[in-house]
């Protein structure tokens, strides 16, 4: 789920009708709101008796007395820095409910993602080598992790490796560095490996050949 976020645009309001609009609808979107926490409730008296301030002396600014705007635009500043205490508050209380944020009357945005993901290609591992453990039937095979790879897959071989036929799944494994092999026919035997990620398999690996005890 993407998270939604509260946009910040009453930190540069415009004009003073428009930021007493936004005031306004985010007043009455919270007044009587059964999806606020509890710990909002301090802020919300400070912010309605704020906005009603806002709206007496809003009116009487309009006549463009001097002391009037000095004070209207004093009591703006105060009620952004208490729309910024709000919308934090209520960002991180509907967490794994974001979309109750669209019930408050701020400006509830996506959050964008920093980072594209890329999807790395599989490729055929290139240090891929198995030994005997010296254990009747055992060998460990060995190969880096490659970002992708859920899981890696060997195949034996015990005749010709240039024959497809003759190649039969031995094991998956999750830890390419602990690819332990049990019950191997003893003589010489070949092995092939490839990783399978989220898109199915990559290429396979050179062939090896390992005598087995």
């Amino acid at each position: 789920m993407q998270r939604r976020m509260i946009k910040r645009d009453f930190r540069q309001p415009g004009s003073p009708a428009r930021f007493m609009a936004f005031c306004k609808k985010v007043q009455h979107a919270l007044a009587d709101n059964p999806n606020l926490p509890d710990s909002i409730t301090p802020f919300l008296k400070q912010y309605f008796e704020k906005v009603d301030n806002l709206d007496t002396i809003y009116h009487l600014a309009l006549d463009g007395g001097r002391s009037l705007i000095r004070e209207r635009e004093s009591l703006s500043q105060e009620i952004v820095v208490l729309l910024d205490q709000m919308a934090s508050i209520l960002e991180a209380a509907f967490i794994l409910n974001p979309d109750a944020l669209l019930t408050t009357g701020f400006t509830v945005t996506k959050e964008r993602r920093s980072t594209i993901r890329v999807k790395l290609p599989l490729i055929a591992p290139a240090d891929f080598n198995v030994v005997n453990t010296g254990d009747l039937g055992r060998a460990l095979g060995t190969a880096s992790s490659c970002p992708g790879a859920l899981v890696y897959e060997i195949h034996i071989n015990l005749h010709d490796p240039s024959v497809e036929a003759y190649w039969l799944h031995k094991s998956n494994f999750s830890d390419p560095q602990e690819m332990v092999m049990d019950g191997l026919a003893a003589g010489n035997t070949f092995f092939r490996m490839r990783l399978f990620g989220e898109d199915g398999p990559g290429p396979w690996s050179g062939v090896v050949s390992t005598p087995i005890t």
